[in-house]
């Protein structure tokens, strides 16, 4: 009996798994009726479904810099989200941004996130250089709060 007790305490930590931090995981709920069981999960909401506007400096076709201004997003009661991705399709190249910051960087494993410097501002800016031809250029911006993506605004107009 005595050693049946010292197998199962010796598996008992194999049994719980590999050692290290737990994932991470991030939720809201939204409680919007009355009673004690009333609730439901609040989702990211849409980005702007207005197109941000983009103008560019420079030399056509290279050394370009865009220049892009969009509607700051307020996905939850308010509160600005904390950051952004934008995408950036063009007619000659699918190369991704060269530099600039628009490119952005990896914040809360969500890859490619712009955060703004004033994310209460009504408007947000950010740039994207590069030296590449790529003909014409459009940008969607897609809002982020922590881990939470948001769906991508409508296409910009094409700029050269």
């Amino acid at each position: 009996m005595r050693s049946r007790l010292l197998v199962v305490l010796a598996l008992l930590p194999l049994a719980a798994g590999a050692p290290g931090s737990p994932p991470e995981a991030a939720a809201a709920w939204a409680v919007p009726g009355t009673g004690p069981a009333t609730g439901a999960a609040t989702v990211m909401p849409a980005g702007s479904p207005v197109a941000p506007t983009v103008s560019a400096e420079g030399v056509y076709p290279a050394a370009r810099t865009f220049t892009v201004t969009w509607s700051t997003a307020r996905p939850f009661g308010g509160r600005p989200a904390t950051g952004y991705v934008l995408t950036r399709t063009a007619t000659l190249s699918s190369a991704a941004m060269d530099t600039g910051t628009c490119r952005g960087a990896v914040t809360d494993g969500v890859p490619g996130v712009y955060v703004p410097a004033a994310p209460g501002a009504a408007t947000q800016t950010c740039t994207d250089s590069t030296t590449l031809n790529l003909g014409a250029v459009r940008y969607t911006v897609t809002p982020v709060h922590g881990r939470w993506v948001g769906a991508a605004s409508a296409a910009s107009a094409a700029v050269f």
